[in-house]
């Protein structure tokens, strides 16, 4: 079989020749995620040229019909074959088909397309803003006492980052203290005892995810935009700093908080891999080479093409009580962010104003998390890394105000 994909102004067409079997069903449907990765929301498959569709192939259209409403697009067969038709009638799947007109198809190649990142700020609520605090008073990398371990529960109006971990008391959590992320009355953290995956706990009925921390930021109040990007060509994407410039910009204020929600071009990390509540006097981990034996480095950009749920604090120069608990960005002087990167399998999201708690409940009912990162820039000479960066996503922000927890 044949898939040649198509411009049609509004929808994106997959024009078919041959068969839709068990052997095509997979590149058809790798195909229309392409499509839809690329923010295509609206497909048609075009079965003039298709002179047969096997149970597997009507699966596959199933599969992407349910993927393109799952984001409010649409999906539908056009110009069927007669045995096309025939099948997906006698099926009971005639819904599929769509009746009208043929679609006048043009080569994508001949659409006109800018470069850089189309970028589109929405405004959600006047004068919003997000109150910052900051629980949890240890400094890194002194052994924790039990007066730095601050219990903190995370209800849906509140989101956050830091270091720590669940247990059923400070002791308990003492062992697993490692990065966190909370938004949505969604809590995951990443253990540093030996186990690299993500665990994560979710508000329900009178339930309220709570943790052990040593060091946090949480935050609440309403988010002013929703900042909306994509790239104009296959290889653009916006970098950490660039996305963090535009939500400053968006928010007017001098410092902002972000949650985003974005597809990975490559992200740039550190994580604990062990924790810092098993520290004893005579240990030093911030001095290189130790440091190593306390923290993990990604030696390449990883988590390219899956989800990421980013939650950054950022300031243009900021306040002096601020300042600890945020870090440079070499490459953009005089800005300074402390951000946390959820993993999470690759998920489309809808076009438009959409609602940051749905979205980010829709990850944890749906997909297991993948890793959870710190992330950083590497800027090396030669062999650095660079930062992270995003090809298209949502970042709901706000103008950030601080005030330290008494």
């Amino acid at each position: 079989m044949q898939i040649n994909i198509k411009n049609a102004g509004h929808y994106t067409v997959l024009e078919l020749t041959g068969r839709l079997d068990v052997t095509w069903a997979e590149p058809f449907v790798n195909a229309a995620q392409e499509a839809l990765r690329a923010g295509q929301h609206h497909l048609r498959v075009d079965a003039s040229g298709l002179d047969y569709l096997s149970s597997a192939g009507i699966r596959a259209l199933i599969k992407v019909r349910r993927e393109l409403t799952a984001v409010q697009g649409s999906f539908a067969v056009c110009n069927p074959s007669p045995f096309v038709e025939n099948t997906l009638e006698m099926s009971g799947l005639g819904q599929l088909l769509e009746s009208g007109d043929e679609v006048k198809t043009v080569d994508a190649s001949s659409t006109e397309q800018s470069t850089g990142m189309h970028v589109e700020v929405l405004e959600l609520t006047a004068d919003a803003e997000i109150g910052l605090r900051v629980p949890g008073p240890w400094i890194p990398w002194e052994p924790v006492q039990d007066n730095d371990i601050v219990q903190i529960s995370f209800p849906s109006t509140v989101f956050g980052l830091g270091i720590g971990a669940p247990g059923y008391d400070a002791k308990d959590a003492r062992s697993r203290f490692g990065e966190f992320i909370a938004v949505s009355g969604c809590l995951c953290w990443l253990p540093a005892d030996g186990d690299d995956v993500p665990d994560y706990l979710v508000q329900a009925d009178r339930f309220v995810p709570d943790l052990y921390a040593i060091q946090a930021l949480t935050a609440e109040g309403s988010f002013s935009n929703l900042i909306r990007f994509r790239p104009a060509e296959k290889t653009d994407s916006l970098t950490l700093s660039n996305l963090l410039e535009k939500a400053l910009q968006a928010s007017g204020g001098n410092a902002v908080a972000v949650v985003c929600i974005a597809e990975i071009e490559g992200l740039v990390g550190t994580a604990l891999s062990r924790s810092p509540g098993t520290m004893t006097n005579d240990e030093d981990p911030a001095q290189f080479p130790k440091v190593r034996n306390w923290m993990g480095f990604c030696g390449e950009r990883v988590h390219s093409r899956q989800s990421a749920l980013l939650i950054s604090f950022a300031a243009w120069n900021p306040d002096p009580a601020l300042l600890p608990f945020l870090a440079p960005l070499p490459s953009t002087p005089n800005l300074y962010t402390h951000t946390h990167a959820l993993v999470m399998p690759f998920r489309p999201l809808q076009e438009g104003l959409i609602d940051l708690d749905e979205n980010v409940r829709l990850f944890f009912e749906s997909v297991e998390p993948v890793d959870l990162l710190h992330l950083i820039e590497d800027d090396r000479p030669v062999i650095g890394l660079g930062q992270s960066a995003f090809i298209r996503g949502a970042c709901w922000c706000a103008p950030l105000v601080y005030g330290k927890e008494g």
